[in-house]
């Protein structure tokens, strides 16, 4: 399907879906049809139930779409498939090992990784605030300065690693079942040039940083920790209720839902996929596209006593989900 929009000088087609398993509960074709509203384009984005062994050949019987995301539990397999047929990796994707975005240009293939971007955007201005509230300079020695805690050491983990580097950690404690399981995202660390470990996940310490990358369902019950206080806590998994980030409000730590995650990428991601149907769009379209989302979300989830809940995107298992 194809329009043009108001100022435009040619037809923008684009076809894409979010591929995953589950995936009846992704929120991103609720994004991405709102983005396509707010422009004034007749896009299409479906969704697909697609699981890691069965993504080569659904990407191969669907040559036609401009581009695809990829949430759990695809992301690692589709940087295989990356170096596999040599399609380009973007830095981020090269670097986590992870991909969460695959577009087809006219001539080449690009997989990328926008969930850094989505954390740094989620976590940049709540983690200032929080700094300054403290009169906390970079380098400063307070309990838990420039030191995140993430929960979980898979695929979103290791972005939250190169997220925190971002966001000028220099140190990350990876909480986990299995520390054999972690090798990867601690030696990506050391890539970033952070001091890394691994702990076992039943107690959280202080840190500037506490980020969830764990499915909803799948978070332990953790002992906190009595002295953290302030800081930033992030739940990638975009439950209705976190048990994590209200534990957090009550230490005093500033919760970020994942919801503010989940855009960020996904601005990115439409912005990929606006440029590969020839339509490279700037900042404006930018702030317009992030907007639409926000608000479809907002519309979608009303909160508590505002009219109960929405319909326009199925519950699925569980009782939220990481990424897309």
């Amino acid at each position: 399907m194809a329009a043009r929009a108001p100022g435009r000088e040619r037809e923008v087609t684009i076809t894409a879906a979010v591929l995953g398993r589950p995936i009846a509960h992704s929120k991103s074709p609720l994004l991405h049809r709102a983005a396509f509203a707010a422009l004034d384009l007749d896009g299409e984005y479906l969704r697909f139930d697609v699981g890691a062994e069965g993504l080569e050949s659904f990407l191969s019987a669907h040559p036609d779409f401009t581009g695809f995301s990829l949430t759990m539990p695809l992301k690692d397999r589709l940087v295989e498939l990356a170096r596999h047929f040599d399609w380009e990796l973007d830095d981020t994707a090269a670097l986590t090992g992870a991909g969460n975005t695959l577009v087809r240009r006219e001539s080449s293939t690009l997989v990328a990784n926008t969930d850094v971007q989505g954390i740094v955007a989620a976590l940049g201005a709540p983690l200032a605030t929080a700094r300054e509230s403290v009169g906390r300079p970079a380098g400063d020695s307070a309990a838990g300065a420039r030191t995140a805690v993430i929960l979980g050491a898979g695929a979103t983990a290791r972005s939250a690693a190169v997220a925190c580097a971002r966001l000028g950690i220099t140190e990350v404690q990876f909480l986990v079942r299995n520390p054999d399981r972690a090798q990867n995202a601690v030696s990506l660390c050391a890539d970033l040039g952070l001091r890394a470990s691994t702990g076992p996940l039943t107690e959280l310490t202080p840190a500037e940083l506490l980020i969830s990358t764990l499915p909803a369902e799948a978070t332990p019950d953790l002992r906190w920790s009595p002295q953290i206080r302030g800081g930033v806590a992030l739940d990638v998994a975009y439950a209705a209720s976190s048990a994590f980030l209200a534990t957090a409000t009550r230490h005093g730590v500033t919760p970020v839902s994942g919801t503010a995650m989940l855009v960020g990428q996904a601005v990115e991601q439409f912005m990929m996929f606006l440029a590969a149907a020839g339509d490279p769009a700037g900042a404006e379209v930018r702030r317009r596209v992030a907007a639409a989302m926000h608000a479809a979300l907002e519309s979608a989830d009303p909160p508590a006593g505002s009219g109960g809940p929405s319909t326009s995107e199925p519950a699925g298992p569980g009782t939220g989900s990481v990424g897309s």
